[in-house]
C-alpha cells in the first residue's frame, strides 16, 4: 500500500475528518465519476445547463423565464356579431351553397 500525503484547507479537513476510515473509498468514487465524465458519461443536467448557458451566451437565442410563465393571459370578451356564426359559413362554402 502507499501513502500519499494531501493537503486540505481547515474547513475541508474538518468535514472529512469523520469519513476518515472511508477515505480510500471516496476517493475511488470521486474517480470514477470523473473518468466517467471524460467518457462522454457525464451527468445529463449539468450538461443541459451548459448547453442553455452557450446558447445564451451567442444572444442569438433567448430562453424564456420562469416569469414569463407566470403572465395571466388577458381575456377579452368576443365582440356580438349578427348573423350566422363563422362555423356555419365555413361549412355552406364548401359544400357550395355560397
Amino acid at each position: 500500500m502507499i501513502t500519499i500525503p494531501v493537503r486540505l484547507s481547515n474547513e475541508l479537513a474538518k468535514r472529512v475528518q469523520p469519513f476518515q476510515d472511508r477515505l480510500p473509498e471516496i476517493i475511488e468514487l470521486g474517480l470514477r465519476q470523473i473518468t466517467a465524465g471524460r467518457e462522454g458519461q457525464a451527468d445529463y443536467p449539468q450538461a443541459n445547463q451548459r448547453a442553455l448557458d452557450a446558447l445564451t451566451s451567442t444572444g442569438i437565442v433567448t430562453l424564456p423565464t420562469p416569469a414569463a410563465h407566470r403572465k395571466a393571459r388577458a381575456r377579452r370578451t368576443p365582440i356580438q356579431a349578427g348573423g350566422p356564426p363563422a362555423s356555419a359559413l365555413i361549412i355552406a362554402e364548401r359544400r357550395g351553397e355560397l
